[in-house]
């Protein structure tokens, strides 16, 4: 019998907090947040302080993977760390994969685009926790320390989409899935045959609030908005007279 995605194991991920963090963030919700394919280590280890950047490029400073490496240490007791900060990284990625099985988030910049396109942060953090869990099943488990072979530069709203220019995750933030080419390579792969549908699932729970919801469909469909406005309006006017009718008869 072909294995499922009730048989496979989680991912264990350590969170590890680098310095502060300007955004208010409800870490709570990433513990608690239900998913089949990765569990979070209760204590989020916080390093308050950590050592100032030290390169410089372009009149800005930057955090490198080997310094990165220094300030977060050993890595050995959960299946994947990922270290959160607020600090920029080599490249200007949001992302690193810094060492095996162990990635940095940064927060600089994108944090500001995510909250001015009206999404959270946190659902932007359990979108890339999706992604390093995936990646994490994709490679059996031993993630190289550069994992960008694993991505793709094109813009597909796919989980692996490599969003060079970080305004690009905007695009996936919300409606991310996995595309087919991304399909296929889990195929050949050790995963459970309903790995991909079932992570496809989860990641529709990740959507904006209601009401920017409803505002993104007026701006994309204005004439149909009206229409359902107006057909609300009447159904609740007849609805309306039908019980004052009711209450006076």
């Amino acid at each position: 019998m072909a294995a499922t995605i009730i048989d496979m194991k989680k991912v264990k991920i350590k969170l590890i907090i680098l310095g502060g963090i300007k955004h208010n963030i409800n870490f709570r919700g990433l513990i608690e947040w239900k998913t089949n394919f990765f569990e979070i280590d209760e204590n989020i280890e916080t390093k308050k302080t950590i050592p100032n950047s030290l390169t410089e490029e372009n009149e800005q400073y930057y955090y490198t993977d080997v310094q990165l490496k220094n300030i977060i240490g050993e890595t050995s007791n959960a299946d994947l760390t990922v270290a959160i900060i607020n600090q920029k990284l080599e490249k200007n990625y949001y992302e690193r994969s810094i060492g095996i099985n162990c990635y940095v988030l940064s927060l600089f910049e994108i944090g500001e685009i995510i909250l001015n396109n009206n999404f959270n942060i946190i659902h932007f953090i359990i979108q890339e926790l999706y992604y390093f869990a995936a990646v994490y099943y994709r490679t059996n488990g031993e993630i190289p320390e550069t994992d960008d072979s694993l991505t793709h530069h094109d813009i597909r709203k796919c989980l692996f989409d490599f969003n060079d220019n970080k305004n690009d995750i905007t695009y996936s933030l919300g409606q991310v899935s996995i595309c087919s080419n991304c399909e296929a390579e889990f195929d050949k792969t050790l995963v459970p045959k309903d790995f991909v549908e079932n992570i496809r699932k989860e990641l529709k729970r990740i959507k904006k609030g209601i009401f920017y919801r409803i505002r993104d469909f007026i701006r994309k469909e204005p004439i149909l908005s009206m229409i359902i406005g107006i057909a609300v309006a009447i159904l609740i006017n007849i609805i309306s007279s039908y019980l004052y009718d009711l209450m006076c008869s």
